[in-house]
């Protein structure tokens, strides 16, 4: 199933990237992670690669990592490795010109980890996630912007593995707020 999600993610960012008129974006960030699953502000970084036209549309594929999403051992919380790591492909709506409102849409890949300090156990999931939010991209020369990011995530899950098509809401989500630099191409 998820490789079925991903070649229609693929068909569609190759499309996006042989538009006419597309420019590439190549965006390096960090920020924070907070509410939801985690119980405080967590640092979190990551970069895309997008396309965006120059009307409305673009894609974007992104990657995105919180270490010590869970918590931190050294601040006394149980598990002392975890984190929470996305790879997501977005479709943007955007306004035009040198500084670019977007809204963002997105599916892919959750990937939670959780170990406890013995390693008597240990928790890794690949689970299908979704994201939505939105941001600005200003340009500051043809080539050079700052971009500033908000977007919720949450993972999907089988909540009843009987091989029938029926996802629900899973336990982990959360909001992130980024800033970073953006090279357009």
């Amino acid at each position: 199933m998820m490789r079925r999600y991903l070649a229609i993610f693929a068909v569609l960012f190759l499309m996006g990237a042989s538009s006419s008129g597309a420019d590439t974006l190549l965006s390096g960030f960090g920020g924070v992670a907070l509410g939801g699953a985690t119980d405080r502000t967590r640092v979190t970084w990551g970069g895309s690669l997008g396309f965006i036209g120059a009307g409305v549309f673009g894609f974007e594929a992104e990657f995105a990592t919180t270490p010590e999403f869970f918590g931190n051992s050294s601040q006394g919380d149980v598990f002392t490795n975890n984190n929470v790591l996305t790879m997501m492909g977005n479709v943007l709506l955007a306004s035009p010109g040198p500084v670019r409102i977007y809204g963002t849409v997105g599916a892919g890949l959750m990937k939670t980890r959780l170990e406890d300090p013995d390693n008597l156990f240990s928790i890794d999931s690949n689970d299908f996630g979704i994201n939505v939010g939105g941001g600005i991209i200003g340009f500051l020369s043809d080539n050079v912007g700052l971009r500033a990011d908000v977007r919720y995530f949450r993972d999907l899950q089988d909540a009843d593995p009987d091989g029938a098509f029926d996802i629900d809401l899973g336990n982990v989500d959360y909001w992130r707020i980024v800033g970073g630099i953006t090279f357009k191409f």
